[in-house]
């Protein structure tokens, strides 16, 4: 099958399997990009590969999605999104392995052989980067999750946006951060993941259970996401 038909295949079964929208991008043209170039690569991914990149609405009526639970000893937390994510993940690549297909999920981390998801999904032609740091799509706004799915296989990448929701914007996400993480010279990170680790550290005790140990639930600052101006099409 020719890249651009498989890649379309590809696409719409990720739909089909729950996800509100997905595109693909060259592992090449990823790993080359400004981000990754700070960082050694990813073991596993080859120039040759492909990135699928699934994406999720983080819909506010459904604030428990972004609910992160870090277990007392565990490395890494995880959310309901992103236990949603894994599962859309799970599935096509069991889809693709059926079709002769190999792939593979790849770890939210980048530490842990992951890719930014962030760059992946502009490349993926899912949305732009706003003013706020955030992925802003065009149906979905700033409410949007991603997981990334690698595959083997030079499938046809879909075509960036031509997409600036920031343009005409008054910018009210800058003025809604309570950590002042954006000044002239624009985001400061490290001021935000400040914010994150006080969140976890003061967040909800969660008790141990027959599996699990006990851990603490936090419900993470998204002030400069709801104070996004932006409205997709999707969005009511």
């Amino acid at each position: 099958m020719v890249p651009a038909a498989l890649k379309d295949r590809i696409i719409l079964k990720s739909l089909e399997l729950g996800a509100d929208d997905a595109g693909v991008c060259r592992a090449a043209e990823l790993l080359n990009g400004p981000t990754h170039g700070k960082f050694p690569l990813p073991e596993g991914i080859e120039k040759h590969h492909s990135v699928l990149v699934l994406a999720l609405n983080h819909s506010p009526d459904e604030p428990e999605l972004d609910y992160f639970i870090k277990r007392d000893g565990a490395p890494y937390g995880n959310s309901e999104g992103n236990r949603r994510l894994m599962d859309i993940s799970g599935r096509i690549g069991q889809w693709m392995k059926n079709q002769g297909i190999e792939s593979r999920d790849l770890h939210y981390y980048v530490e842990r052989g992951g890719v930014f998801l962030k760059g992946a999904a502009v490349l993926a032609g899912l949305g732009a980067i706003g003013v706020n740091n955030l992925l802003i799509h065009p149906g979905y706004g700033a409410r949007i999750r991603f997981r990334a799915h690698l595959v083997d296989a030079p499938l046809a990448p879909s075509e960036p946006l031509d997409f600036a929701p920031c343009r005409d914007c008054d910018r009210p996400c800058l003025a809604a951060c309570p950590e002042d993480a954006f000044d002239k010279n624009g985001y400061v990170p490290d001021r935000c993941q400040d914010r994150m680790d006080r969140d976890l550290e003061q967040g909800v005790a969660v008790p141990a259970d027959n599996k699990r140990p006990a851990g603490r639930e936090a419900r993470y600052c998204r002030a400069c996401e709801m104070a996004c101006s932006y409205r997709g099409s999707k969005e009511e």
